[in-house]
């Protein structure tokens, strides 16, 4: 993009004001003239300029901000399940601007958080629930829970409570089955018939993986050398090369505690804990009346069939043509669903489990059950360990672009809750928060130390969530305190509800319905929506109102077996993975080391809009 240089008009004159601007950019460009100083409307005036959608100028000179409508966008192509909790603080903002009195406690506290601020803060906080209500209906129903939003009465803490347990359910539900408003639905019968007098070797019924680990009876099969070491029995023990810690690992070979593959390696058997969900996908999973069984292996003797929650695959063809032929799919391409919960007082040891369900298929003959191949799994013994994750670095490996703009200025924030599970309800525990100093004139290479402990308990847990937020400010110190003050203010709201969600669900309003607590008993899906509905409701905030990019977006869901088998050494280290996020930012984990109760690991993010790639690095250790 390049700008004619011409004569400055009478007004430029006047005001001192001329600007040359020549800019190489990827994406748009927006370009706003003088605003009035201190106006938050723009033009007219020789002060900083105003972005529409935004309550604070842009400062001249720095470096180009996302507007609201490309903030928007990026939230809608990646969020398919409103906010209860940034609708939550527009609902109690817009009738504490309207002079409205308290209706309840959860009211009381937002009030005062909002009769505190600054007389600027509040004149930011009218102009962000302004924003919030021009966002065309249909948009803004996508983003922010309507029925919570649009409300004019009080919000108390039940109310608010109630509304985030379905948003918990619809999160956990989309993660699952790829669908927030999944309901119960059988497969597809794909079954095959048996003529009397033959032989049959493959089951009606299969399960292809465990928890997303591939089975021994996956299907095309897999030879030893196509499993994942994930996927293997191992036994792992550290070691030091070249004064660096690492793992030495060994496959296990013979006595397995689960299927043995046909040259003797041990498939992985996955260890779970009462209480949590276990996910089985496969074939045939005909019917919504489906169970699974569990069979202990000695020395108990144990058999147990337990509910499930059934969902199977609408997406994969019944049939397809192979060699002219029209014949049924019945491989590990289909992925039925079914989720089911390790019951309370089951002992712990290795059980096989196998699906059972009632033959609704078109053959008869094929007996009352059609029971699937036998896998298995490790309950554990409830975890009692202690836990911190703390950080330890931020690194800038490309700055955001165009770098000719200067140097990037940076604030992280991390907000931390330990989870429990208190029969059907969900109780989140207090908040810890983290909020990093201001990083400045952060360039392509740099590296900045940010030891911080982020999370540490003292009592028993059931989980862990986590966000991490990081936004590149870059505008005048006077503009970046009004955004921090203005965030902090924000997330001290966010500990307010949560706080009263807490309180809620303690009197019953974040009951789970029993078949529902078979999709959300504590395990990564119900964990992870936890960490995205506190995650989603700040980016949202902020989109409404901040010339602030977000460089960083993070959510991390950890259930307590989750924490143990990260810092045991016996076990290898995970394997590399990327997760898409929210606002165009891709994460890259890519774990490090091992050793004795610590495990350490990289986290990059990539976001698209910005061309930034950063990193911070985390240390999980087991503290007990």
């Amino acid at each position: 993009m390049s700008v004619t240089d011409r004569k400055p008009d009478d007004r430029e004159r006047s005001c001192g004001c001329r600007v040359d601007i020549h800019i190489d950019s990827k994406g748009d460009v927006n370009i706003y003239n003088c605003a009035s100083p201190g106006s938050t409307t723009g033009g007219g005036g020789c002060g900083d300029p105003i972005a529409p959608g935004q309550c604070l100028p842009v400062t001249l000179g720095a470096k180009p901000k996302q507007s609201q409508r490309q903030k928007l966008d990026n939230l809608l192509a990646s969020n398919r399940v409103p906010s209860t909790l940034a609708a939550a603080f527009f609902r109690h903002a817009r009738r504490w601007l309207a002079g409205e009195s308290p209706g309840d406690p959860l009211e009381t506290e937002a009030f005062a958080l909002f009769s505190g601020m600054p007389t600027q803060r509040q004149a930011l906080l009218s102009c962000a629930v302004k924003n919030a209500d021009a966002i065309p209906s249909a948009d803004r129903d996508r983003l922010l829970d309507p029925g919570i939003f649009g409300g004019s009465g009080p919000l108390d803490a039940v109310g608010l409570a109630t509304a985030l347990g379905v948003e918990l359910s619809r999160r956990a539900k989309d993660a699952l089955f790829g669908d927030p408003d999944a309901q119960e639905r059988p497969g597809k019968d794909r079954t095959f018939n048996v003529l009397p007098g033959e032989e049959n070797f493959e089951p009606e019924v299969r399960i292809c993986r465990v928890n997303d680990l591939r089975t021994g009876n996956f299907r095309p099969p897999l030879n030893p050398g196509d499993f994942l070491p994930q996927e293997l029995q191992q036994h792992c023990t550290p070691v030091v090369v070249n004064g660096q810690p690492q793992l030495s690992c060994t496959i296990q070979n013979g006595n397995c505690p689960g299927l043995t593959l046909g040259d003797g390696t041990c498939l992985r058997v996955p260890e779970v804990t009462t209480g949590t969900s276990v996910t089985l996908s496969g074939v045939n999973f005909l019917s919504v009346d489906g169970k699974v069984r569990l069979e202990a292996r000695p020395p108990l003797s144990l058999v147990r069939e337990v509910d499930a929650f059934v969902v199977g695959d609408n997406q994969t063809p019944l049939t397809e043509v192979v060699d002219g032929q029209t014949v049924t799919i019945r491989d590990c391409r289909v992925h039925d669903l079914i989720t089911f919960r390790v019951p309370d007082d089951l002992p712990s040891g290795v059980y096989g489990i196998q699906v059972v369900m009632p033959n609704v298929s078109a053959f008869p003959n094929l007996g009352q059950t059609l029971v699937s191949n036998q896998e298995f799994i490790a309950v554990e013994p409830p975890a009692s360990a202690r836990f911190t994750i703390a950080s330890e670095e931020l690194a800038a490996r490309e700055e955001t672009s165009p770098a000719s703009f200067g140097s990037d200025e940076v604030r992280v924030r991390v907000r931390a809750y330990p989870v429990t599970l208190s029969g059907t309800s969900l109780v989140l525990g207090a908040e810890q928060g983290f909020d990093s100093p201001e990083f400045g004139d952060m360039d392509s290479g740099d590296r900045r130390a940010m030891a911080a402990v982020l999370f540490s308990h003292q009592d028993p847990i059931d989980g862990v969530v986590m966000t991490i937020m990081g936004h590149e400010i870059d505008s005048e110190k006077a503009y970046r305190d009004e955004i921090n003050s203005f965030t902090d203010a924000f997330l001290h709201y966010m500990k307010i509800a949560l706080a009263a969600v807490s309180a809620g669900a303690a009197a019953g309003a974040l009951a789970i319905g029993v078949k529902d607590l078979l999709v959300l008993a504590l395990a990564h899906p119900v964990i992870l929506a936890i960490a995205a509905a506190v995650l989603i409701a700040v980016v949202l905030i902020l989109a409404a109102w901040a010339p602030a990019d977000p460089i960083i977006a993070d959510t991390i869901g950890l259930t307590k077996l989750d924490l143990a088998a990260l810092t045991n050494a016996n076990l290898p280290l995970p394997a590399p993975s990327s997760l898409p996020s929210i606002e165009k930012i891709t994460i890259n984990i890519n774990p490090l080391e091992k050793v004795p109760n610590q495990y350490r690991e990289r986290r990059e993010y990539v976001s698209s809009a910005e061309d930034s790639r950063y990193e911070i690095l985390l240390r999980y250790n087991r503290v007990a």
